[in-house]
C-alpha cells in the first residue's frame, strides 16, 4: 500500500511553489493560514492544512476582483 503525503499551502508556500498574484502574501499562526493583500489586509483564511489550489484560487479571485490596487 502506497501513501501520498498531501502537500499543503504552507508547505508549497515555503518552497516557492504556490503561486500567489503580485503583493500577496501568507501569514500563519499555529492554527490558521492567511492570505493576505501588500497592504496586510485579510483576504481568506484557512486551516493550516489547506491545499494549495484552494488558497491560490482565493487569492486570484480577490485579484481580479480588485486589480492593480492589491499590489
Amino acid at each position: 500500500m502506497t501513501t501520498r503525503l498531501r502537500l499543503t499551502a504552507l508547505a508549497a508556500y515555503r518552497a516557492g511553489k504556490l503561486y500567489l498574484p503580485p503583493g500577496y502574501h501568507i501569514q500563519s499562526d499555529a492554527d490558521l493560514l492567511m492570505v493576505c493583500r501588500a497592504d496586510d489586509s485579510m483576504v481568506a483564511a484557512f486551516v493550516v492544512g489547506a491545499a494549495p489550489s484552494e488558497v491560490s484560487r482565493e487569492a486570484e479571485e480577490d485579484y481580479r476582483a480588485t486589480g492593480e490596487a492589491a499590489s
